[in-house]
């Protein structure tokens, strides 16, 4: 059923003039196609800008790394100039091994160069720039060689750090000592950057440089400062030890109380070193206390007169234990090159009580109160003409330092009377 409008659309006009209209399916056709098409061009002109975006998004996706390729051949050399610790690397050249790979998948590689880190603007190992048929990827292992005079203030404070960090192992700055630090490389890479045309070839300019950089391992060694010994001995050649000696000297008698319950022996570790002449003599000293870890102590000593053609320089350590402990000791000298030892020692301290792991007495009806007796016993009684002690009679060992005897056998008291107070001459 046709509308109102509709039949007005189809009527004629008036006044005999014929007007022509479009049906309403041929311009609803029209506007569709219209349509269309503006969404077609807004899909293409879509598409270009993505192509740009990707085009200048290229150098963005170019990657590019340099990195330490194992360690080092050079050995970096740190000294004292104040003989209380390490302040200065020595100058020299540092082999820098390093692998280096670029690529991009789109655009080519213009150039790269290498440096080391703190190099002068301008200074490279190598300037390159790749040639047209090998221009989308690099990859290469290289050494180059590199400089202290080019390492950064951080690089050299971190390296005399590492060394001054050993001034608590061994002698400290009486011995070199190794550690690790690490030099900088840099890589920096340039790409071609599109322009916004869309085309085969890009023909666009340099885009920002892409940088990356890395580090080498190179080893360092402390070198020690010299101390008065070490002096001695350079400076006079026929300065010489001539032998080391290690003694124990024990007290005699139980003479330290580590705990209530215990007395204890105490010994000195005697080392005596014998020289060629007076000067500085130094020995590594090794203890072991029982089931305890090992110990070592470094001395440094004065070698002195003692008597024509004989010059020592004499160390005494103390020892002493809680439980009764053997106890070993060895001295071995490092004044000569090649040093002399003492060979191991050992002595046994002893402790008495339960507290130092010795044994408590157990009481008996001779002795209830468990009391020391100060008193040597009582002789023995005459049975048969031998010497037997009294029924009940405690057995004492002897105390350190103290010999007992037993009592020779008597024939009789009047016997011994006699012996020990003859009776005077009888006069008539």
């Amino acid at each position: 059923m046709a509308t109102k409008d509709h039949a007005a659309i189809n009527k004629p006009a008036a006044h005999g003039k014929q007007c022509f209209f479009k049906p309403l399916w041929r311009n609803a056709m029209f506007t569709s196609a219209n349509h269309l098409t503006s969404r077609l061009l807004q899909s293409a002109a879509a598409s270009i800008l993505l192509l740009m975006a990707a085009s200048s998004g290229a150098h963005a996706r170019a990657n590019g790394t340099i990195a330490g390729n194992g360690f080092s051949s050079t050995i970096l050399k740190v000294v004292s100039e104040n003989g209380t610790s390490w302040t200065k690397i020595e100058g020299s050249t540092i082999s820098l091994p390093v692998k280096v790979h670029i690529t991009t998948p789109l655009y080519p590689i213009v150039n790269y160069k290498v440096r080391q880190l703190g190099h002068p603007e301008g200074m490279y190992f190598v300037n390159v720039s790749p040639d047209k048929k090998h221009d989308d990827e690099v990859s290469f292992s290289t050494t180059y060689e590199g400089s202290t005079d080019f390492m950064t203030a951080a690089e050299k404070q971190a390296i005399i750090a590492a060394c001054n960090k050993k001034l608590g192992e061994g002698k400290g700055i009486r011995e070199s000592h190794n550690t690790f630090g690490s030099v900088g490389v840099e890589l920096i890479a340039s790409f071609l950057n599109p322009g916004n045309d869309v085309g085969p070839l890009p023909s666009g300019g340099l885009g920002a440089p892409h940088k990356h950089t890395g580090n080498v391992v190179v080893p360092v060694e402390c070198e020690g400062k010299h101390g008065k010994a070490d002096d001695v001995v350079a400076k006079e050649p026929n300065f010489s030890v001539k032998d080391i000696h290690l003694r124990f000297m024990t007290s005699a008698g139980h003479v330290t109380s580590p705990n209530a319950g215990a007395k204890c022996q105490m010994t000195h570790a005697r080392v005596r070193v014998g020289t060629s002449k007076p000067g500085g003599v130094k020995f590594k000293l090794w203890t072991k206390v029982g089931n305890e870890p090992m110990q070592s102590q470094f001395v440094e000593a004065w070698s002195s007169f003692v008597s024509p053609g004989k010059y020592e320089a004499v160390f005494t350590k103390k020892i002493s234990v809680s439980k009764t402990t053997s106890v070993q000791a060895m001295a071995e000298d490092k004044t000569n090159p090649i040093g002399q030892s003492t060979g191991w020692k050992q002595v046994s301290l002893d402790c008495t009580g339960a507290g130092g792991g010795g044994f408590a007495s157990t009481p008996n009806n001779a002795n209830p109160d468990n009391r020391t007796h100060a008193l040597p016993p009582r002789p023995g009684r005459i049975l048969g003409g031998e010497a037997k002690p009294l029924p009940g009679a405690p057995l004492f060992r002897p105390r350190l330092g103290e010999a007992k005897f037993a009592p020779k056998p008597q024939a009789n008291a009047t016997g011994a009377k006699d012996r020990f107070y003859p009776s005077k001459p009888h006069v008539n």
